[in-house]
């Protein structure tokens, strides 16, 4: 799905994230957006969730100013990436993902629920591939452990199946079975 939206989305998104590193310095913050669109985009939403999916954590994780988004995408657009943006990391771990599920419970869009599977699907297996070649090792990257991360992986998917139903949620079932297989492993 191209389109010249879908470009000024990546272009915005670039001019946003930059070469930023995710979290554990593995890959680029980029390639993981833009991974989210495409699953997105790979279960058959629409154009406005592939940009809301490729433009998810620019409020959360970059300086760009919500204003930019609601501009150039729409109201739509920026309701959704609102909708799926974490609370300051000023708060505690724990406080701050349970504020999110609360939020995202709340959204009366279905957009915003198909960019946090994807999210999550995307999160979950770069994980699975973090732990399978580096072990333990990896998690201790994280500001939290892997306990808490079972946690809140379990609690989004219940809480998404709970206010939704997709096709998409398969998939990020048979990604959180394979990442709560992999945690329980090695790591522990």
């Amino acid at each position: 799905m191209y389109s010249p939206r879908i470009e000024s989305a990546i272009t915005t998104m670039l001019e946003a994230h930059g070469l930023g590193r995710r979290k554990a310095g593995r890959g680029f913050e980029a390639t993981h957006v833009l991974s989210v669109g495409l699953i997105v985009q790979e279960f058959g939403f629409d154009e406005d969730t592939v940009i809301a999916a490729i433009l998810h954590d620019t409020l959360e994780d970059t300086p760009l100013h919500p204003d930019v988004i609601g501009r150039r995408f729409g109201a739509h657009v920026l309701s959704v990436v609102q909708d799926v943006t974490e609370s300051p990391r000023t708060r505690p771990w724990r406080a701050r993902k349970e504020a999110y599920i609360e939020h995202l419970r709340a959204s009366p869009r279905d957009a915003a629920r198909a960019v946090a599977a994807a999210d999550k699907i995307h999160n979950l297996i770069s994980l699975i591939a973090g732990i399978e070649t580096r072990g333990p090792a990896f998690i201790d990257a994280f500001t939290t452990g892997i306990d808490e991360m079972i946690w809140y992986q379990q609690r989004v998917y219940r809480m998404l199946c709970d206010t939704w139903s997709h096709s998409i949620l398969e998939e990020h079932r048979r990604r959180l079975d394979r990442f709560l297989a992999v945690a329980r492993g090695p790591v522990r």
